[in-house]
């Protein structure tokens, strides 16, 4: 009889292996973070109102959230040539439009404070400066965001490899980040072949674990014998 209860607290603690071990590691649907770098170019007539032939040109580059917000900074350049001023800039966006405001830093010859909301894309679009500019109106025309990298810290293990491509290597990656995330060390499949312990949670674990549960545990008692 102390056999068989046993063998079936050993099967009961086969149910607890599998949820101890994912419990090491965060496992969620969707991303808990997600961000995407991306670039775009607003020009804006130089000392002078609705002609774009001779521009202050600003080039942003921006981290945007999953929500379409973003933050980054701009430089400003006389025609794309010699830098005026540097910007920060905070905003939003979607397929169609975007809304920003633009605060100068390090200005060398000026530079203004400038806000759009809701301004369409390569489309003339008048430009709220907030009262730091006194000499003319201003227009801008500013392009869509071009998307260049996504940072997929966040992700669980299946979104990880999908956004890396896939593969085994992206697979791998993931899988150490994760062990060393939840302070255990990184140990590699020669590593655990020589020493003849499987990986925590594997197949080759459970099988084991398995086999355990099942062959005899034998115990003497000084006044029954063998049992």
């Amino acid at each position: 009889m102390r056999k068989f209860i046993i063998a079936g607290m050993a099967v009961a603690m086969l149910a607890i292996i599998p949820a101890a071990a994912s419990a090491d590691v965060q496992r969620c649907e969707a991303p808990i973070t997600s961000t995407t770098m991306a670039t775009f170019t607003a020009l804006q007539p130089k000392d002078t109102e609705h002609p774009f032939v001779n521009v202050w040109k600003h080039d942003y580059t921006v981290e945007v959230a999953s929500d379409g917000s973003f933050t980054g900074t701009g430089i400003v350049t006389d025609n794309g040539g010699a830098v005026a001023w540097n910007e920060t800039i905070t905003g939003s966006s979607d397929s169609d439009s975007i809304s920003f405001k633009t605060v100068p830093t390090g200005a060398a010859t000026g530079g203004a404070t400038f806000r759009v909301t809701n301004a369409a894309f390569n489309t003339e679009v008048d430009v709220d400066d907030e009262n730091t500019w006194q000499f003319n109106d201003i227009q801008m025309k500013i392009s869509p965001l071009v998307f260049s990298s996504t940072t997929t810290d966040g992700l669980n293990h299946g979104q990880y490899v999908k956004a890396e491509g896939g593969g085994s290597v992206a697979a791998k990656s993931r899988r150490n980040a994760e062990e060393l995330h939840a302070g255990r060390p990184v140990v590699s499949r020669a590593q655990r072949r020589s020493s003849g312990r499987p990986r925590p949670g594997s197949r080759r674990a459970l099988a084991h674990a398995r086999r355990a549960a099942s062959e005899p545990h034998a115990r003497t008692d000084p006044d029954q014998g063998r049992l």
